[in-house]
């Protein structure tokens, strides 16, 4: 197994970017591959650049092709990766609009008395 299998094997959460020119799409690895989403980007010449992952200990990998266009992609698509990993680690807010709403609602109008 070399080095980018064993990324996309041993990570919770794990993605391949296809991109070109500083645009790219983040592919989830993990479950069965969208083809719309790699249909989309091929269509648009994207190529693989390499894939990203986080295992469950929090370890962060990357593998990427060796090209300087894969690189500047990969770059990018890391700061998206992390931002996505940002958000799943974010709890929920407290405190939803429509609960807050129903809440007040159900307030005694203190107008009528």
């Amino acid at each position: 197994m070399d080095a980018q299998e064993k990324l996309v094997f041993e990570s919770d959460i794990c993605v391949g970017v296809l991109g070109r020119g500083g645009e790219f799409v983040l592919v989830p690895l993990t479950g069965e591959i969208d083809g719309a989403i790699t249909a989309d980007a091929l269509a648009k010449g994207y190529s693989y650049c390499g894939c990203l992952g986080v295992t469950a200990s929090g370890e962060p990998g990357v593998r990427c092709e060796p090209s300087p266009e894969s690189a500047s992609v990969m770059v990018l698509a890391a700061l998206a990766f992390a931002q996505q990993i940002a958000d799943r680690l974010r709890p929920p807010q407290k405190g939803d609009g429509a609960e807050w709403l129903t809440r007040l609602f159900l307030l005694p109008d203190m107008r009528a008395n």
